[in-house]
């Protein structure tokens, strides 16, 4: 543990504690017979079958089966057994690692789905192991909802909270990063979870029904399994022609990834939507990935004729295509596309003027040519940081917007000098 930062060390042993007391709390409250012992083990055993392999996401978070197994668990045997299960589930598939990681996941564990069952009673749920006049469990779809909502915002806090403090990142970065990916997974798995509890309360069958339910969870595990695999392949293709095209032209060394930092710290201080910012910095990277069917004038030290601007202009567009075919975000293509159209009208190649043209491609267009005025071309050596960004000032209106000018101006800086610092640090210097 000391490997630690303080500050995650302090979170660890918190919802470690927390976890180990709402487990106290509410076996005092509701002691345990033998047939929830029972239950809790046969649970116990499903949620750790059905987790055993969690699929990896970005930034080392995992997601798996076992939503399904403990949201059944829930809003079938209540807040007693939810917590044991959920705590002894995240003990075993944890046990021999180190202490703090078993802690931490199983007062998380416990929290989670010992909230979550409480919150399904609240919103008017009633334990269907223990109810005197059952309804059909959709009869509680708003407690369903509310026991839903409240283990994906509990499991998402607490998990990418360690993770933030652990890699010093902003949290909701890192929540951002893999929510939308969490959201679907969860929403495919309640379904199951529904089921699960329905043939559990079937006479005659219970626990021989629900393992019958593995099947179909490891069918969606691992079809989600293969969805994730295929974004990493479409990740590491982005960054192999990203860095392609770095080599094949070695003036734009790093150019793609200042502008996509950059990008994304005018788009966050502009107020742009989150749910867009993945589409965006997949367009910074790309924005120059036309350049590939620029080469008679890429390297050309002399002047450029009429022909050689003519061919410049397409780059664009057969940057478009690229992307066209190996992207996952379906807007990417059409940044790409406009990232040098004009406020003016006066751009390149569809002539756009401004309202036409997204906010993504206008923010693209200025760090793209403030990055190019202060990098070293074969015809002329960097400009001076304030001169670029008069530059930028000049430009308002007609070559770019004004009002990514004004916040480009303030927040440009700031970004540049953070870069500088990971230089270093990139390059394996102590």
């Amino acid at each position: 543990m000391r490997q630690l930062s303080a500050e995650l060390r302090v979170y660890v042993v918190v919802v470690a504690l927390a976890g180990a007391f709402f487990l106290a709390a509410a076996t005092l409250l509701s002691p345990p017979d033998a047939r929830q012992l029972a239950v809790i083990a046969f649970f116990v055993v499903l949620g750790v079958v059905a987790d055993a392999n969690p699929v990896r996401l970005p930034r080392g978070a995992a997601v798996s089966a076992a939503f399904a197994v403990q949201f059944a668990c829930l809003i079938t045997e209540g807040t007693m057994v939810a917590v044991w299960m959920g705590w002894l589930s995240a003990v075993i598939l944890l046990w021999g690692k180190p202490w703090y990681k078993t802690a931490f996941n199983a007062g998380e564990s416990a929290l989670t789905c010992g909230l979550s069952a409480l919150a399904f009673q609240a919103a008017g749920g009633d334990f269907l192991a223990g109810s005197l006049q059952p309804q059909p469990i959709f009869h509680y779809w708003p407690a369903l909802a509310a026991a839903g909502a409240c283990y994906i915002t509990v499991n998402n806090l607490a998990v990418h909270t360690a993770l933030a403090l652990e890699k010093k990142t902003p949290l909701l970065g890192t929540w951002l990063a893999n929510f939308r990916k969490l959201i679907l997974q969860f929403c495919a798995l309640a379904p199951f979870g529904v089921l699960i509890a329905m043939v559990y309360q079937v006479p005659d069958v219970g626990p021989t029904g629900v393992a019958l339910f593995l099947m179909p969870l490891f069918w969606a595990r691992y079809a989600f399994k293969g969805y994730m695999e295929m974004r990493d392949v479409h990740d590491k293709t982005v960054d192999a022609l990203t860095l392609a095209l770095e080599r094949y032209d070695p003036y734009t060394e790093d150019h793609s990834s200042r502008v996509r930092a950059m990008a994304l710290a005018l788009a966050k201080a502009l107020g742009y939507p989150n749910h867009k910012m993945e589409a965006l910095l997949l367009a910074a990277l790309l924005h120059d990935i036309g350049k590939f069917a620029m080469e008679p004038v890429l390297h050309k030290k002399e002047k450029l004729t009429e022909a050689d601007w003519n061919l410049i202009k397409q780059h664009p567009e057969k940057g478009h295509d690229i992307v066209v075919e190996i992207e996952v975000e379906k807007n990417a293509a059409q940044i790409v596309l406009a990232t040098h159209e004009r406020p003016d009208g006066t751009g390149y190649p569809q002539r756009l003027a401004d309202r036409e043209i997204s906010l993504a491609a206008k923010i693209i267009a200025v760090v793209d040519a403030f990055d190019a005025m202060i990098s070293k071309r074969p015809y002329r050596d960097p400009l001076p940081l304030e001169v670029a960004l008069e530059e930028l000032v000049k430009g308002a209106g007609t070559q770019f917007d004004p009002k990514v000018v004004e916040v480009a101006i303030h927040e440009l800086p700031r970004v540049l000098s953070e870069l500088k610092e990971l230089e270093p640090a990139r390059a394996g210097v102590p």
